[in-house]
């Protein structure tokens, strides 16, 4: 394999534009789709803070094809976040192609196939990731959702669904054949889901076989990490997952370390009252989407990852999960300033 490490001699900055397809991007640093936790708000603090792409919430093509409400609503997509792709999830060719085109007039730059969710429900309907199972059932999925939309069609991988049937290459050879833009390599296997490291080896081995972009997710906790997968696979893209949940600002971080390479050093943690803050507008952005009631609900997912470390912060934890009222959870976070 060859040897991916970058000189600072011949680099300038790790941050870069990057074409898919007919989309341009001006920064090569994503934000990983993430079921639950990913939506508007989310997208809208990781844009700010440096995300080139966002993408939706993993959407059921069934859900989509079929109408029902809350699966649209998914698709919502503001100004704030993009550019943005929507995430399929399905194992139909068909129903995914309806799908497609129909989450195509949605207003995304991109249409994104989920083959990686390890979750067992969606394994059990033959989507996520166990469609790595057959590269060619792989295949007519792709191609299918390349042939009903006008948009660049990425697709987001892991190395296979157990250690003993690492079939990446093949996966992602599969992608790209069928017409697919960009493939998102996570480098675990779909029966380990998030255990044990990221094994960027594979994301190396996969840009040095495809000739489409190639971008790494897994195992980006700080800035540092970020440059060392560049570093060591030669990746196009850097993919940012649940590091940045309660942590936004990591995505800032990235992007002054890529831009300074290789000079650059790490910078000092937020401050709890900055953390605190960007806390609380976040929940102003999640009740101007939702209402009072679910972004409640749903900022509970990210609350304690925002005050993480700070004094207090096991009780006021507890009675976060415990708030019922917008003004409850202010209340509590303010509470940590004093």
């Amino acid at each position: 394999m060859p040897d991916f490490r970058l000189s600072g001699t011949e680099i300038v900055s790790l941050l870069k534009s990057i074409h898919i397809k007919g989309l341009v991007l001006t920064s090569n640093l994503f934000l990983a789709p993430l079921a639950g936790v990913g939506d508007n708000a989310y997208r809208i603090l990781g844009r700010r803070f440096g995300a080139g792409l966002t993408f939706s919430e993993m959407v059921s093509a069934n859900g989509i094809v079929r109408g029902n409400l809350k699966t649209h609503e998914l698709m919502h997509i503001s100004e704030g976040e993009k550019p943005l792709g929507i995430q399929l999830f399905g194992s139909d060719p068909a129903i995914m192609s309806e799908a497609a085109g129909i989450a195509s007039g949605h207003g995304p730059d991109l249409i994104d196939i989920n083959g990686g969710c390890s979750v067992r429900k969606v394994l059990r309907t033959g989507a996520g990731a166990a469609l790595l199972a057959d590269p060619e059932h792989l295949y007519r999925i792709v191609h299918a959702c390349v042939n009903a939309s006008p948009l660049p069609v990425s697709v987001k991988i892991r190395l296979g669904l157990r250690e003993e049937s690492i079939n990446v290459v093949e996966n992602g050879l599969a992608a790209e054949e069928a017409g697919a833009s960009l493939l998102t390599l996570h480098p675990r296997t779909a029966a380990a889901k998030y255990d044990g490291h990221a094994r960027w080896e594979y994301i190396a081995r996969v840009k040095e076989v495809l000739s489409i972009p190639v971008c790494g997710n897994g195992g980006i906790r700080g800035a540092g990490d970020a440059v060392a997968m560049m570093e060591e696979t030669g990746c196009d893209a850097v993919m940012v997952g649940r590091g940045a949940l309660g942590n936004p600002w990591l995505l800032e971080d990235i992007v002054h370390a890529f831009e300074s390479y290789p000079d650059g050093v790490e910078r000092e943690g937020l401050p709890a009252e900055t953390r605190i803050g960007l806390a609380l507008e976040h929940l102003d952005l999640a009740i101007s989407f939702k209402g009072e009631r679910r972004a409640v609900r749903d900022m509970k997912r990210h609350l304690h990852r925002y005050i993480r470390g700070m004094r207090d912060a096991a009780s006021v934890r507890e009675r976060l999960f415990r708030a019922d009222s917008a003004e409850d959870i202010r209340a509590q976070l303010r509470a940590l300033e004093r």
